[in-house]
């Protein structure tokens, strides 16, 4: 008896020390700031990432946090993050799912798809409409849309955010399910924004207690505190009958013969023709994603106009000098027109839409000597990266002739960060650039925007606030649009009646 006592004892404090050695053995976590015992690093949850971005001065461009038990690791650092997201893409391609993502169904699409398989078949299905080849046969509607914009703009300048609203949504739309808008209030894409409003507040890390501590996920619904079960249990409802809907809309269009290119409608021939989940969803996300960010930085270039008419007065003479005033500019003049391009650039820089995203490791991970354990949150945080001190020179401020400079390259080429790192790169990266640029050449070209004035003439200020989430926006402002010639007048009537001709 002694004996086995004894052996059982000597197992214990042998199993005891080879732990000890094997956690001393590890290598160590990123330095970062010092957590407080059990609850760890104590975060804002407004506007974190600028938080995140001033830790850099003093722990470096990648730095460890902890919040309660959750590992965390900041990349500030556009290089750093090329170097783990890119370089080791195959550990890094998981994306952690918020507990209301998974609660409100909204992990069913490729945004935040966990099943790598079904995450390949839905981005193989955004490719049937996003490579750049595929998205050629959809230039007359970009046009025809874009063209749509400028009318608006010219009937009822006041409408600012309708209208971009309706670009958006209305090229967003068609891709997704060949859906024409009608009208400014359309049901359908009032219903979509209304998932995309609660796609907005599910998808925000750390928005909702139960996302720190899952386990609240599985108490019963009528427990205090259990309001976020029914909130989810609405927005999953919500989210499934849009899906349902639109992809009806389609099957009913090609049994009619009339369906329209979209994506949904290419998948429907294709090799994955019955994985309907799959088209179902990542068709709608095609338009949550993508219209929300494009209305975002809209929205930025028209508030910085406002702001910096120095700037609008030099990307219009360059338009003036390249184009001329027998037509409006087009995506094909991209090359021809490089401070149109820097100023883009330097939008995406200055006013990312996405200050942020997350990613985690499929497995533990050695980084520099830096053990970054599996399940690691990894926060991409893109803020930081556009305003490198050590990158861009006063980068706070809004220039983009620094894009004109020699010294410039895809280390610091905005175009080459905001889209994203590695394999969960934005597949709609040729989609957004190629609708941004048209708006912003074409808006330039016919129409001057500066700072409203009040009934005593006073100039009405924007704030150039931001609202705070995980996707952000400017706050409402006003704008005074103004079309700049009788024969810009006469180019935007024209473009919309050719339009209207090639219906």
């Amino acid at each position: 008896m002694i004996l086995t006592l004894s052996c059982i004892a000597l197992f214990i404090i042998s199993a005891w020390s080879l732990s000890v050695k094997a956690r001393h053995a590890r290598p160590p976590l990123f330095p970062g700031p010092k957590a407080i015992p059990l609850i760890g690093n104590i975060l804002p949850f407004k506007r974190m990432w600028l938080t995140l971005t001033a830790y850099s001065e003093q722990y470096g461009p990648v730095y460890s946090l902890r919040v309660l038990h959750t590992h965390m690791l900041v990349l500030n650092s556009a290089s750093e993050a090329r170097d783990i997201l890119e370089g080791k893409s195959h550990l890094y391609s998981g994306r952690p799912i918020p507990q209301m993502v998974s609660l409100a169904g909204m992990d069913r699409g490729v945004v935040f798809e966990g099943d790598p398989l079904r995450l390949r078949k839905a981005r193989k299905l955004l490719h049937l409409v996003l490579q750049p080849r595929e998205l050629r046969q959809f230039d007359p509607m970009l046009a025809k849309k874009n063209d749509m914009l400028l009318y608006g703009l010219l009937r009822s300048p006041d409408k600012l955010m309708a209208h971009i609203r309706k670009l958006t949504a209305g090229i967003t739309l068609f891709m997704s399910h060949g859906y024409e808008v009608e009208g400014e209030h359309d049901p359908y894409v009032e219903m979509a924004d209304i998932t995309v409003q609660n796609f907005a507040q599910a998808s925000v890390s750390g928005g909702f207690l139960v996302d720190w501590i899952p386990f609240l996920a599985k108490l019963p619904a009528f427990l205090p505190g259990m309001h976020f079960k029914k909130l989810a249990l609405g927005w999953r409802q919500q989210y499934t009958d849009l899906a349902e809907r639109g992809h009806q809309y389609v099957e009913s269009k090609i049994a009619m013969g009339s369906a329209k290119p979209s994506l949904t409608s290419a998948a429907l021939v294709s090799d994955l023709k019955d994985e309907r989940e799959i088209i179902m969803f990542t068709a709608t996300q095609l338009y949550t994603a993508d219209h929300k960010q494009s209305t975002s930085t809209l929205s930025s270039f028209f508030l910085m106009m406002m702001m910096h008419p120095d700037i609008q007065r030099r990307a219009q003479q360059e338009i003036d000098e390249v184009i001329g005033n027998e037509r409006l500019p087009e995506y094909a003049d991209r090359p021809q027109l490089p401070y149109v391009e820097a100023l883009l650039k330097e939008l995406l820089r200055c006013c990312p839409p996405i200050p942020a995203v997350v990613r985690t490791p499929a497995e533990d991970d050695v980084h520099r000597g830096y053990l970054v354990p599996k399940g690691t949150i990894v926060i991409v945080n893109f803020w930081a990266m556009l305003h490198d001190k050590s990158r861009y020179d006063e980068p706070d401020e809004f220039r983009p002739e620094r894009w004109l400079s020699r010294d410039a390259d895809d280390n610091t080429d905005p175009l080459e960060v905001i889209f994203g790192f590695g394999r969960r790169a934005c597949p709609g990266r040729h989609l957004a650039e190629s609708l941004l640029f048209t708006a912003i050449a074409t808006t330039l070209a016919a129409f001057n925007i500066a700072i409203p004035r009040d009934e005593q003439g006073n100039l009405v200020n924007p704030t150039g606030e931001y609202s705070d989430g995980g996707m952000i926006f400017p706050l409402p402002f006003k704008c005074d649009i103004r079309v700049r010639s009788e024969r810009a007048k006469e180019l935007v009537m024209n473009s919309v009646v050719e339009s209207e001709a090639h219906r």
